[in-house]
């Protein structure tokens, strides 16, 4: 069956390209046999041709327009634990795109899936390349080779899968294109090589270990925009560090340079994580309005957030005197084009928050990276002609 409903901004709706739908059916139909639960999936669970598997699955979904379908179920991912008790444990596979890309969000759509999910039920997600530690973390997936396509979003997704896909997944999707104007994908693709050698290293280097020297569950989000200094080999004792070798003035203050952008970064997405407590505690105001003990705590968490807040802000203004705004691709001028975007008042609605975050990962997060990687390739270049 085609999928063709329209998509709704209003609610965050970006849908797969038909292509990208066909590969992820094909993987599921391949996968499943119990019936799978498409959480905020709606284009996969109506574009299913296998009618047994079909019967057997449901589409959990806030867009009521399919409500008249057999296998829809209302679900507002606010409430992630509030599910038919008689579907706890009866899909072998869930499918997971939510509307929203913040660990929050991800959180929620997590405890919908452990409840879903049978004993060695599978998981397959889509969201940013930068969201791997959440997805390794929350639902024991990894990216995959292939990567959606999602004609009107504006940022590219990756592919997890809780379990090793066949054909349909385990392949580049033609369709995402790298070329010398991308370079983003291209960056993405190699973040993805570079895990993939980095982990087979680990679990492998003496031939003998069944386990990654490094614990997966310690590999967190942002894991791989960092290259410790000074490691350098895998000896029989595990991971050392070799005592850091001095590659001359230049280098230094581009390693520091390098770490400063790092630092901006980390203020930046920080900085989102009050505003989201504001709207929420302001929600709890409302809501307890006639419980003045309740409105008390909540009103002084406010005030809490509120200073952590400007604190971050602050922190964030102190980098302004370390990088200059000339050009527009400069790290001064987007800590001045994040602080305008951050600067918000305490009354801000969930609305206008669920624009902020996306903007944020966008708009700063990925150029920074792409920043600290040029800078990275800097560093190498001069220490392998130090001394030269």
């Amino acid at each position: 069956m085609s999928f063709s409903a329209g998509e709704n901004a209003d609610l965050n709706q970006y849908w797969f390209s038909k292509p990208t739908i066909e590969a992820i059916v094909n993987e599921i139909q391949a996968q499943s046999k119990l019936g799978a639960a498409f959480l905020s999936t709606p284009s996969l669970y109506f574009s299913l041709t296998d009618d047994d598997l079909k019967a057997k699955s449901k589409v959990f979904e806030f867009d009521k327009q399919w409500e008249q379908d057999p296998g829809f179920v209302f679900y507002d991912y606010n409430n992630p634990e509030a599910i038919n008790i008689a579907l706890f444990g009866q899909f072998d596979m869930v499918v997971i795109d939510p509307p929203f890309i913040t660990e929050e969000c991800w959180e929620k759509y997590a405890k919908t899936a452990r409840l879903l999910l049978c004993p060695g039920g599978k998981i397959i997600s889509t969201t940013l390349v930068e969201n791997e530690g959440i997805m390794h973390t929350l639902l024991g997936c990894k990216p995959v080779k292939f990567q959606p396509s999602i004609p009107n979003l504006v940022y590219q997704y990756n592919t997890y899968c809780s379990f090793s896909p066949t054909q349909f997944l385990d392949e580049i999707n033609p369709e995402i294109a790298i070329s010398d104007a991308d370079p983003a994908k291209q960056i993405q693709r190699d973040m993805l090589e570079s895990r993939e050698q980095f982990i087979s290293m680990a679990q492998n280097r003496s031939g003998r270990a069944t386990e990654a020297i490094i614990p997966l569950d310690r590999v967190r989000k942002n894991t791989w925009d960092k290259v410790p200094e000074g490691m350098t080999e895998f000896p029989e004792g595990g991971l050392t560090t070799a005592s850091p070798k001095d590659y001359g003035e230049e280098y230094n203050k581009l390693l520091d340079l390098r770490g400063k952008v790092g630092d901006v970064s980390k203020l930046i997405d920080s900085a989102v994580k009050p505003i989201d407590k504001f709207w929420r505690i302001n929600e709890g105001i409302e809501k307890h309005a006639s419980e003045p003990a309740k409105v008390e705590k909540l009103q002084a968490d406010l005030e809490a957030a509120k200073q952590l807040h400007s604190d971050q802000l602050e922190a964030l203004r102190g980098f302004k005197d370390v990088f200059p705004t000339e050009g527009e691709d400069s790290v001064g001028r987007f800590i001045d084009d994040a602080l305008k975007l951050l600067s918000v008042d305490t009354s801000i609605k969930k609305d206008q928050f669920q624009k902020i975050a996306p903007d944020v990962q966008m708009k700063f997060k990925s150029p920074l990276f792409n920043k600290q990687k040029a800078m990275l390739a800097e560093l190498k270049e001069l220490k392998k002609n130090f001394g030269k």
